[in-house]
């Protein structure tokens, strides 16, 4: 791939774009410490310089396509999860840092943040970048802080509308039956294991949402789009 090509003429001419019906929401450059790039700056050009400046890296070389169905928020804390873990703990910032910043991405997945979570994020991000000794902890906050610059509202909704609309945090969000599309073939209810769906024959199922364990087999399952996250 010469340098200087458009992210949209990798994603969309090399890579063949994304699957039918899905559009594209970012991509993540550069490996774990990697800056995540909205669909709105796909005419950025791959070079060192370009994805600097929007708070990626080249890192690795690598590309990280991601849909409607990923979660920003859930995002970070994949990849802080790993660069916590790689931190070898020599320099402060870095050590306790990159677990603070886990630890607040957590609390706002699992439905506990608040939106003064967000300032602190921030904060964290920038001392860790500006204080740590080498480039695992000065390159770690990217992920934190691109998420945060360009999909601040998947944080807002999960904060304060107690929501993930991509359907990845488990606590924000359940499954629900459309009665109008469903037909009642009953499939659905062979592939839940938790036997949380129940109905008859032809008619409307629906599920119990106290069993449910959110495992999303029969949304995948479901051929007419009757399963929808809520």
């Amino acid at each position: 791939v010469p340098m200087g090509i458009s992210l949209k003429e990798i994603i969309d001419e090399i890579g063949g774009g994304v699957s039918k019906g899905k559009k594209v929401k970012a991509v993540q450059t550069g490996g774990p410490s990697g800056g995540c790039i909205p669909a709105a700056l796909f005419d950025l050009p791959v070079d060192y310089e370009s994805l600097t400046a929007v708070g990626s890296i080249m890192g690795s070389g690598g590309m990280v396509v991601m849909d409607e169905d990923t979660c920003m928020v859930d995002i970070p804390r994949y990849f802080l999860s790993f660069t916590a873990e790689e931190s070898c703990g020599k320099c402060m910032p870095c050590r306790l840092g990159t677990r603070q910043m886990l630890d607040i991405i957590n609390e706002i997945c699992e439905g506990k943040g608040a939106i003064e979570d967000l300032e602190l994020l921030k904060d964290v991000s920038e001392t860790v970048q500006k204080g740590s000794l080498c480039g695992l902890g000065q390159t770690a906050p990217n992920p934190v802080q691109t998420t945060l610059r360009y999909f601040l509202p998947e944080y807002e909704a999960h904060i304060l509308g107690k929501r993930c609309e991509a359907g990845v945090c488990k606590p924000l969000f359940h499954y629900v039956i459309d009665p109008e599309n469903c037909n009642g073939c009953g499939v659905c209810s062979k592939k839940c294991s938790a036997e949380a769906i129940t109905g008859e024959r032809k008619k409307p199922y629906s599920i119990e949402q106290e069993r449910c364990t959110k495992c999303a087999a029969c949304y995948e399952a479901c051929k007419f789009h009757a399963i929808r996250v809520a």
